[in-house]
């Protein structure tokens, strides 16, 4: 058994000489040759060690066991270099959602817009709303022809808006107009537009018969159940003659009435009053929009009231040839004329009747109670 306690070689990384020590770590081994530290060799000498080196080094146990491999500190080089990866990646993501981004913003825009009536309300182009307007003329085509063609009035409320409410307008209708002369399928629609009220579009079309005798308009409306036609705006519809109400025949003597009013001549104002305004009303004869019928007395009207404000608006619009509702088809009826929706009474004194305006509802004659001004 070797009981020499230098039983290990070393070697001396100064003088290059080898020489013979104690077996394992020793801290303050001196060469046997040159006499100083020997730099090199199995266990490294912790005083050559320097701490900042970023290179790996190892730990050791005295005895040799438990070794650690200790972590290579970054260099700056490392660092910069993952950054650099790190905005690379961040760019290249940001490059590919703005190309996919513009891409399907082109490719959805070629694809056709599909317009509708909900459209209008929105900041479209004449363009768009005439190509909306000839979506639904078709169908609006098929209304009017199907409820002039109509047989019994059963038939023709399907065609109609309101028809629930309206039974009695229909039946009043048909008994006054001859519709039974008009041949619906030679009938030719002149002029069409979109006109407003409130926040409800509708469809305006002017219309002839083939032999141009009769001359007419037909507004629809779009309900839960597809366009239908403004029966009274289509009729002229009032709730009794005029012509009776005037003559103090009748059973009422309050009703409504669907009127064409114009300006009494300045001339021929018995009042002479500037700050009114006076007008005769007289009833339209259906198909024959030019034609005018008897007068009425002559009404006087306060220009500061709101039936004074309508009428005034609504002969501004006359005079510029269109009418409520922003349309620009010039009216049917004859110059200075426009239309009214009025509700009058009629009072007999000394044998003599008297006609009072009790409202002036609107100035058109489609079946809502907003003005059109």
């Amino acid at each position: 058994m070797n009981t020499n306690p230098k039983d290990a070689w070393y070697h001396c990384g100064h003088c290059g000489s080898l020489f013979q020590s104690d077996y394992g770590f020793d801290e303050d081994r001196l060469c046997e040759i040159c006499h100083r530290k020997p730099g090199v060799g199995m266990w490294p000498v912790v005083n050559l060690v320097d701490s900042t080196a970023s290179a790996k080094v190892a730990s050791f146990q005295k005895t040799g066991d438990g070794v650690r491999v200790l972590a290579k500190t970054p260099s700056t080089r490392d660092r910069r270099y993952r950054k650099f990866l790190f905005f690379a990646l961040i760019w290249m993501f940001i490059l590919t959602v703005a190309v996919g981004l513009r891409y399907y913003l082109t490719k959805t825009s070629d694809k056709p817009r599909i317009l509708s009536i909900s459209d209008l309300g929105k900041n479209i182009t004449e363009t768009d709303k005439e190509k909306i307007l000839n979506q639904v003329l078709p169908e609006c085509d098929r209304i009017i022809r199907g409820f002039l063609s109509a047989e019994t009035i059963e038939k023709r409320i399907e065609f109609i808006g309101r028809s629930a409410d309206l039974k009695a307008v229909v039946e009043a209708h048909d008994k006054d107009l001859s519709l039974s002369q008009l041949d619906a399928s030679s009938l030719e629609r002149t002029g069409q537009e979109w006109i407003r009220l409130g926040d409800e579009w509708m469809v305006l079309t002017q219309w002839k018969d083939a032999e141009g005798e009769n001359v007419f308009e037909a507004v629809f409306r779009k309900e839960l159940d597809g366009w239908k036609l403004d029966l009274p705006h289509f009729s002229q519809y009032s709730q009794t003659s005029w012509m009776l109400f005037l003559a103090g025949q009748g059973k009422v003597d309050t009703a409504e009435f669907r009127l064409l009013a114009r300006k009494y001549k300045d001339s021929e104002n018995p009042t002479g009053r500037r700050q009114y305004m006076a007008i005769v009303l007289i009833a339209p004869e259906w198909g024959k929009s030019k034609q005018a019928v008897l007068d009425s007395p002559i009404f006087s009207i306060d220009l500061m009231s709101h039936e004074g404000q309508l009428l005034t608006a609504a002969f501004d619009l006359r005079e510029k040839n269109l009418a409520v509702g922003g349309g620009k088809l010039a009216p049917l009826e004859p110059e200075g004329f426009v239309r009214v929706r009025v509700k009058v009474t009629r009072v007999e004194l000394g044998g003599q009747f008297r006609l009072n305006i009790n409202e002036l509802k609107s100035c058109h004659w489609m079946d809502s109670d907003l003005s059109g001004l």
